[in-house]
């Protein structure tokens, strides 16, 4: 028997920390990417999920069942075009980070030039999500199989 483990490392969020927005908020944060939007609404329809609740969007991601910060990745990506890397850590918290990348991976993307910019970014989207400030810092995420 083995055992595998990672580490995710960079400056962000843990996603887990902002709990469970309601179904507004999430609404709101989903019409920043209409594009998204409609991919979980045509998602919903198949489902056959009329009303949903806070579970049912997070049931969106099926490959990694990452929810909130699935959402958030795909939210800013359209929104801002910034790749966030999401993760969850052996604690089962998921989180958002920017993550050291080489830049020519980054090429097509807006250039994050400092700290407070990346930051920033975070501020927008998580204040949209919860009333209180969440923590922006830098992050080392473990997780393993």
């Amino acid at each position: 028997m083995s055992y595998t483990s990672w580490h995710t490392y960079g400056y962000g969020i843990c996603v887990s920390d902002i709990g469970r927005p309601s179904v507004e908020r999430i609404r709101n944060l989903l019409a920043m990417a209409p594009v998204l939007q409609e991919d979980i609404q045509e998602w919903l329809d198949r489902c056959g999920i009329t009303n949903p609740d806070y579970d049912d969007y997070m049931g969106f991601d099926q490959d990694f069942k990452l929810g909130l910060a699935t959402i958030l990745k795909k939210v800013i990506l359209e929104a801002e075009n910034v790749e966030f890397e999401a993760c969850d850590s052996c604690e089962e918290k998921d989180y958002l980070l920017f993550c050291p990348e080489y830049p020519w991976n980054r090429q097509n993307q807006i250039k994050l030039e400092t700290e407070e910019d990346v930051a920033e970014l975070f501020r927008k989207y998580t204040s949209v999500l919860a009333d209180e400030p969440i923590d922006i810092d830098y992050q080392s995420v473990e997780n393993g199989a």
